[in-house]
């Protein structure tokens, strides 16, 4: 459960020169808002770590640019 969490923030400060400050607040935001909705709807914490792992995959498509090679 703390590997999304880690990686998200790690993801946050390698990718801040792509980002940007404003998409640096923008994912932020994104994060907090998840974790708002998920108290006040008393939602599963595993669906908050989906959804943040969702969060992370398109952090790593922004710093590798959409091109990673699979094999």
């Amino acid at each position: 459960m703390t590997i999304p969490f880690l990686v998200f923030w790690v993801l946050i400060i390698l990718c801040r020169e792509q980002l940007g400050l404003k998409g640096v607040l923008i994912s932020i935001a994104i994060w907090a808002a998840l974790l708002i909705c998920l108290m006040k709807l008393g939602i599963s914490q595993y669906i908050f770590v989906g959804l943040q792992s969702l969060l992370d995959i398109m952090l790593i498509l922004i710093i590798f640019g959409g091109d990673i090679r699979l094999r």
